[in-house]
């Protein structure tokens, strides 16, 4: 049976979870949308009936005006009549310019008739001009609210299908987003199922995955200093282990791994493979030692934060420290001392150092710098490789004294220098295939 990653299958896990967030996004997205979205229609419903009223009410308003021009349109022809009868009445008068005793008629009150009626004949037309223009605004008003109407109801249908377009797009998206999910799921149970039967045949792997899946809170008893030494004390072949997963987890891990594999297949001779394996051991061993710390701690607290910053003074000057365990699920001690003890819920703060034992101690004043780093946390230790014990005893002791005074004690779990450098040149020196 051919080797399963691991890593590969937590990759899926990882993209399985990331869709099922997705679609939780989608649909609260889709939710909102749609809301507004009918939210929209609502309102313009609401407009068409307001328009709808309006528009009746123009048009009555429109009927009551053509109404008042008629009513007033016949008084005035009345009005005319009146006055072209009382013009009849006064042109008769004047014809007979003598009664019968040859005296001058009277024709003061046909004269009065004619002016009253024309007066009136004048005050009519006036209030039907009045009527018409009136009328005129009805027309007017009325025309503009049936066009009031027609823009309504055409908002009416964009509304509506804008509605059915959301509803549309958002069944569509999470009928993508489902099947996905079904096939991720899918591909997850069976990559679960052939690492289950890869495990069951393979005992180191399967010592691996339950490294990388132990479960401190167990049993509900402290973890003390020997367990996190055997948590730290990885074979050659656990480490060998821990590269893949690192590689197929860590995407800046596996960029330094591809940066040197590349250059070691183009390097021209030993002096440039040299080169590379300086430089591996330089930074990629640091980055190693790190991460081994980082998942062999990981599992006590429900929160791990790396290289968080911690400023010291009022300079500007800052730490940065290598791993921090929050929430912590279990007590751990993790020697004796003050600071060497968290419990359930507390914090602990480590600095990560890995290298030789000339090294260690020329790194003393940084790394007691770094302890100021530490001082927020329940418990705080430096952990270094176990080249330290190969300092003459009055150097180790200087050192030691130094980190325990400034609040984070050296303990050297890690193992040596020699072996992290090893590992990592291995896995440089492997080809990417046998890990695919």
């Amino acid at each position: 049976m051919a080797q399963v990653s691991i890593g590969q299958v937590e990759n899926l896990e990882d993209l399985v979870s990331g869709l099922k967030s997705v679609r939780e996004a989608l649909d609260a997205a889709c939710r909102e949308q749609i809301a507004v979205a009918v939210q929209k229609c609502a309102e313009v419903c609401a407009e068409v009936l307001n328009s709808t009223v309006m528009l009746q009410n123009a048009v009555q308003h429109e009927q009551n005006a053509e109404q008042n021009v008629n009513r007033t349109r016949q008084v005035f022809e009345e009005t005319q009549a009146s006055f072209s009868s009382a013009q009849f009445s006064l042109s008769s008068c004047l014809a007979q310019s003598y009664d019968d005793d040859e005296r001058c008629l009277d024709c003061s009150g046909e004269y009065s008739d004619v002016a009253e009626a024309e007066a009136m004949v004048e005050h009519v037309q006036s209030l039907l001009e009045q009527a018409r223009a009136g009328l005129d605004v009805s027309i007017a008003k009325r025309i503009c609210m049936e066009q009031r109407v027609d823009l309504a109801k055409q908002a009416q249908g964009l509304a509506n299908r804008a509605l059915e377009q959301v509803q549309q797009e958002c069944n569509a998206h999470v009928a993508t987003i489902e099947q996905a999910i079904a096939l991720g799921v899918t591909r997850l149970n069976s990559a679960q199922r052939a690492l289950d039967a890869y495990l069951s045949i393979n005992p180191s792997s399967a010592q691996f995955y339950a490294w990388l899946k132990w479960d401190p809170a167990k049993g509900g008893r402290p973890v003390t200093p020997d367990i996190v030494r055997d948590r730290l004390n990885l074979s050659s072949e656990q480490r060998r282990f821990l590269q893949a997963y690192l590689y197929d987890r860590n995407p800046a891990y596996r960029r330094q791994v591809d940066k040197y594999r590349n250059q070691w297949a183009t390097a021209k001779g030993d002096t440039e493979r040299n080169i590379v394996a300086r430089k591996a051991r330089i930074h990629l061993s640091g980055e190693f030692g790190e991460q081994m710390v980082r998942h062999a701690l990981a599992p006590l607290g429900g929160q791990i934060e790396t290289q968080g910053r911690t400023f010291v003074g009022d300079n500007g000057r800052y730490t940065k420290t290598d791993l921090l365990v929050t929430n912590l699920r279990v007590q751990v001690i993790l020697g004796r001392g003050d600071g060497m003890g968290a419990p359930v819920g507390g914090s602990m703060a480590f600095e990560v150092k890995c290298g030789k034992a000339e090294y260690l101690y020329s790194q003393k004043d940084h790394m007691t710098f770094q302890a100021e780093g530490h001082k927020e946390a329940n418990a705080q230790c430096t952990l270094c490789s176990r080249d330290i014990h190969d300092l003459p005893e009055e150097k180790q002791k200087r050192l030691r004294d130094a980190l325990r005074e400034a609040g984070s004690p050296m303990v050297g779990m890690l193992p040596r220098k020699n072996e992290i450098d090893q590992s990592c040149l291995d896995f440089i020196r492997q080809s990417e295939s046998a890990w695919s």
